[in-house]
């Protein structure tokens, strides 16, 4: 099969177009023959000199087609259209994974392949009028932002939510995310255009976080979603109102935070870290989506042996949503 593999750490001239032996199935397992694969920032990261044993094949998100079934499997077919759940192990608490979690892709085969073997359970159906690109751009992203409206920020009808650095791939989820479900969103950005765009993907407002009074400009608000890190933890603390919430699950912009503890307990803040989502909330993300109007922002396709383009990309400056791969061209 065709894949890409990680050789060396750093650019990403590292990642080569190569050929790999077909996966087999073993008991429980399928094999999927991948449609479409999104980039997240977690390959950015391996690919920058992260924990890898090399070479490997990176990959969080993946949509394909059930092609072959290993033994003791049930209630999935050949044929089957599917979004892969790329949490491993992540157990039967849904506030926490368990003690063997891992994100699919490194250790284990990722999905910058034409297959991949899969447990059965980690299969979802993928949702009826979605493009497979679409698709693809789900898992991590869609969930992460998903799981931090739901169950940290209280997304309901009437709740103001910021989101910082609104042009990145799980930003813009949660910006569509969010107004789908009633509430008031605003956002940051230091590009006019972006914030132009995010106005049309649901903001009431925004602002340039390059101004120092941005947070007075477009605060109080409920909850913040951040994805950028300790840079933005002074003006996201002063956009909350008290009692708010920060939702934090990225650290792009700098991994190291202060904040003032005074201002944390008499404002009765709260902060919560959190990444990716239990089965249970990807099976929740995924009714929505299928009942959505709303569909993920694609920034840019690439063939999979343009990986390294793709990777090029993501640094970008202008880049707004996600980026994707696609691997069966003739199915997009």
């Amino acid at each position: 099969m065709r894949a890409v593999e990680l050789r060396a750490f750093g650019g990403p001239e590292g990642l080569v177009a190569t050929e790999l032996a077909d996966p087999a199935p073993g008991p429980g397992e399928v094999v999927v023959d991948l449609v479409a694969a999104a980039l997240n920032r977690r390959e950015w990261w391996i690919r920058r000199g992260g924990q890898a044993k090399l070479p490997a094949v990176l990959g969080s998100d993946g949509a394909g087609v059930v092609s072959a079934l290993g033994a003791d499997v049930g209630g999935v077919a050949v044929g089957d259209e599917v979004v892969i759940y790329p949490g491993l192990a992540w157990g039967d608490d849904d506030e926490v994974p368990g003690p063997d979690f891992e994100i699919l892709g490194v250790p284990s085969q990722g999905t910058y392949a034409e297959r991949i073997a899969v447990r059965a359970d980690l299969l979802f159906s993928k949702p009826p009028g979605w493009s497979w690109a679409e698709t693809a751009a789900l898992p991590v992203a869609g969930l992460t932002a998903w799981r931090a409206l739901v169950r940290y920020a209280h997304a309901t009808p009437g709740k103001t939510i910021l989101v910082i650095g609104g042009g990145g791939g799980v930003a813009t989820f949660a910006v569509q995310i969010a107004a789908a479900m009633g509430c008031r969103v605003v956002t940051t950005s230091s590009s006019p255009e972006k914030l132009d765009r995010l106005r049309e993907l649901g903001a009431a407002d925004g602002a340039d976080y390059c101004d120092p009074a941005w947070p007075e400009r477009i605060g109080p608000v409920d909850a913040v979603i951040d994805s950028v890190g300790g840079a933005a933890w002074p003006g996201a603390l002063r956009a909350l109102r008290p009692g708010g919430v920060l939702v934090c699950f990225g650290d792009t912009e700098g991994d190291v935070g202060e904040i003032v503890i005074a201002d944390l307990f008499f404002r009765y803040l709260s902060m919560h870290g959190t990444t990716l989502g239990s089965p249970r909330e990807f099976d929740a993300f995924l009714a929505h989506c299928a009942e959505a109007s709303w569909r993920p922002v694609l920034d840019s396709v690439f063939p999979l042996a343009e990986a390294p383009a793709a990777h090029r990309r993501l640094d970008a400056p202008d880049r707004f949503g996600k980026i994707v791969l696609a691997i069966d061209e003739s199915r997009l």
